[in-house]
């Protein structure tokens, strides 16, 4: 039987190992590519297990074991060894062949293919509930400490419990670098028990700084657009202004315009005045040293008049160079006032291509997130 065994086992691609027992313990193990368990000669017959129970049934008995590292279930077959005579069972012999999970069988295969077709590289692993089992890294990004035979990452240990897909991003004080980690549940073969995780793990440098970028540049046009915000207000300001001007500047036109009505009639009045003071001195000379007095009042009364003239007329001079002045103001303000409407709408026109820009940032955003 161990010669038989022994060239048998080679056959089991997946795996496989022969055991011999004796009543009490191991006597001989040969195995090929099995991983599920070390056995070593000597060990003592499990109470219950299943060396014990072919012993103590004298039958053959199957069974089935969970694989810790192979990602599936090992199938047991084993059988009694009898005496020569046929009068009592002396040990027994057991077939443990290892199924391994087929991500595991076809790892090698994908997984160096896989790694490299990531933009900035992947590392791809598979676990039992225990450790990592194979890993693969890619030339552009590796993570030295997901090695064979490490200990599981707490996230690996919450997908086992959880039996559910779990992704998570990890910030740069985790592994050096930001990366996504995503850890999928592995099944055995009939699902109703998780044996370990295939892992995903990819760097996310680029989407980290498009990320930073694209929160910096939607602060900074949040920023500019409230300025904007503030520039439109105060120019809508400066145009209440100068419409309210405008109106006062009309206002004083009517009254400079009135005020020259009024030199007008004063000066007609300072005419009137003079011709009756010119009268007065004619009636005084007629009355002779009777009206002498009055002619002398009559005198004072046309100097009056003739002042009063002159100054009417300089007022209305001054008059005259207010209304071109206040003419030069109205087409000011005006100016102004078409100015300030084209600054209005120019403001308007970036304030729209800043909210265009921002909702581009939102954009940019969003990708470096599905990234």
């Amino acid at each position: 039987m161990k010669i038989l065994f022994s060239q048998l086992v080679k056959t089991y691609e997946s795996g496989a190992a022969f055991f011999l027992h004796d009543r009490e313990k191991l006597i001989f193990v040969t195995a090929n590519n099995f991983t599920s368990q070390k056995f070593e000669i000597g060990h003592r017959n499990t109470k219950g297990g299943l060396a014990d129970q072919i012993i103590e049934s004298q039958a053959e008995k199957r069974g089935k074991r969970s694989a810790e590292v192979s990602g599936g279930r090992d199938t047991m077959l084993g059988g009694p060894i009898w005496a020569d005579d046929k009068s009592s069972v002396e040990g027994c012999w057991i077939l443990r062949m290892q199924h391994r999970h087929k991500l595991v069988e076809a790892f090698d295969q994908f997984a160096p293919i896989m790694t490299e077709m990531f933009t900035e590289g992947g590392l791809l692993f598979l676990s039992d509930k225990e450790k990592y089992v194979t890993r693969q890294g890619s030339k552009k990004f590796d993570i030295a400490r997901i090695q064979k035979g490490a200990e599981l990452e707490k996230t690996a240990v919450e997908t086992i419990r959880s039996k559910k897909e779990i992704t998570r991003d990890m910030p740069e004080s985790v592994y050096g670098v930001p990366v996504q980690v995503s850890y999928f549940p592995l099944f055995d073969d009939d699902n109703s028990e998780v044996v370990g995780t295939f892992g995903l793990m990819l760097p996310r440098s680029l989407a980290q700084e498009l990320k930073v970028m694209a929160n910096t540049l939607g602060r900074g046009l949040t920023e500019v657009s409230a300025a904007m915000e503030e520039i439109a207000a105060s120019a809508s300001n400066v145009s209440d202004n100068q419409n309210q001007l405008n109106q006062e500047i009309k206002k004083v036109q009517e009254l400079t315009e009135k005020i020259d009505q009024v030199m007008v009639f004063t000066k007609e009045v300072a005419d009137q005045t003079k011709m009756l003071g010119l009268n007065a001195a004619i009636e005084a000379a007629r009355a002779g040293d009777a009206g002498r007095g009055f002619g002398i009042v009559a005198e004072e009364i046309r100097k009056l008049s003739e002042e009063s003239k002159q100054n009417a007329l300089r007022i209305k001079e001054l008059t005259a160079h207010i209304s071109q002045s206040i003419a030069s103001t109205t087409l000011s303000s005006a100016g102004t006032l078409e100015t300030v409407a084209e600054v209005a709408g120019a403001t308007q026109e970036v304030t729209a291509t800043l909210e265009e820009m921002a909702s581009l940032a939102e954009k940019l955003d969003k990708v470096a997130v599905s990234l």
